[in-house]
């Protein structure tokens, strides 16, 4: 089990192997409801290879309202849950991404897409500020992604 921000609920262990490309993804699920862990898995996994990450692992959190909002008032002064906040953690290899189910479908709602094609884009938007791009970096980046949820 890898160190991260809190304390582990749920672990979900993948390890995904696709042409001697080696990604660890570790899901932990700390809010108790069911989620699309398989499809994350898939999407992450899609990420990193097409972003040439080899052997690096991934910690995937889906957290509660009110922990989001505690991380979100502690590391980006912003006293509100977040959709998603992303942490380069190096014990991990890349970092952590934590997703918040309750935002996140609360987003879907408000732009109109499915709740499952809003935790997608969420968790690349995660995974693309933990593999180092800012915001208008990952503009073209989202979009290409974003392009192959259904």
């Amino acid at each position: 089990m890898v160190n991260s921000l809190y304390k582990y609920e749920e672990t979900i262990q993948y390890n995904i192997v696709s042409r001697s490309r080696i990604s660890n993804i570790e899901l932990n699920n700390l809010t108790g409801k069911p989620v699309p862990a398989s499809f994350l898995q898939e999407v992450a996994q899609n990420v990193l290879l097409k972003e040439k990450k080899k052997g690096m692992g991934l910690s995937l959190v889906i957290a509660e309202k009110k922990l989001m909002q505690t991380l979100n008032r502690q590391y980006r002064n912003e006293d509100k849950a977040s959709n998603v906040l992303s942490f380069k953690i190096a014990e991990i290899g890349l970092g952590e991404v934590m997703l918040c189910p309750a935002e996140i479908r609360r987003d879907a709602k408000n732009y109109g897409i499915s709740y499952r094609k809003a935790m997608a884009w969420m968790l690349i938007h995660g995974i693309l500020h933990v593999l180092g791009y800012t915001h208008t970096q990952m503009m073209k980046k989202e979009k290409f992604y974003r392009s192959r949820i259904s």
